[in-house]
């Protein structure tokens, strides 16, 4: 699902809660049919600063969590060096974050947030900050992600055509106090031609002029 709606609207404050990092106040919080009681190791958030520890290689940064966890050394080797090739950092695995261009920090990220095996991946706004170029690879290498891992994704963006490209479902958010606008069924999204069909634009008209009515 891609989350979109105006600024301060609620969108990451959404996310929080879903993660069960922030108490909600009114209706409930259900994962796979059980109430969400606080932050849970089958949910993983990637933040819209990468969240990278500066004064940390990228393997160390990617094996951060994986140590907090008490995972052995043996396997986190083996699962780092493995993300590593797969996401094109194995060349990189000792440079510190100030080295690397956006898109590779991304990929650190991502890395990072794949080496706990979570069920369900947040993310907010994890691309705002790349060219378009660097972008759209990242929206590919994600959805190749999750279809190779079966993670359900929740991502806020601000960009219509990323929640278009992304969201199977999108749910657009009204001006404070936030409600839901609606929820728009998106069965073509993550198509690799998607992007150029007429659908794809018609989508994006169609989620414009509910964004711009709010």
């Amino acid at each position: 699902m891609a989350i979109i709606g105006p600024s301060g609207c609620g969108k990451t404050t959404l996310l929080y809660i879903l993660a069960g990092l922030t108490a909600h106040v009114m209706g409930t919080v259900m994962v796979n049919g059980k109430h969400l009681k606080g932050p849970s190791r089958d949910t993983s958030f990637i933040l819209q600063d990468f969240g990278l520890l500066p004064w940390k290689t990228v393997w160390q940064n990617v094996c951060l969590g994986m140590k907090l966890r008490g995972v052995s050394r043996k396997d986190q080797k083996s699962t780092a060096e493995a993300l590593l090739e797969g996401l094109g950092l194995a060349g990189h695995r000792d440079y510190y974050p100030t080295r690397l261009s956006g898109g590779e920090k991304q990929r650190v990220a991502i890395a990072r947030v794949l080496a706990l095996k979570p069920k369900i991946l947040l993310m907010d706004e994890p691309f705002s900050s790349l060219d378009t170029f660097s972008r759209e690879k990242l929206q590919n290498t994600l959805l190749e992600i999750r279809e190779l891992n079966r993670l359900t994704m929740i991502i806020v963006t601000h960009s219509i055509e990323e929640a278009v490209f992304l969201g199977n479902k999108i749910m657009v958010m009204s001006q404070r106090p936030a409600q839901v606008k609606a929820i728009v069924a998106n069965p073509n999204a993550g198509h690799p031609s998607y992007r150029s069909e007429d659908t794809f634009f018609a989508t994006c008209r169609k989620i414009r002029e509910m964004v711009e009515e709010t």
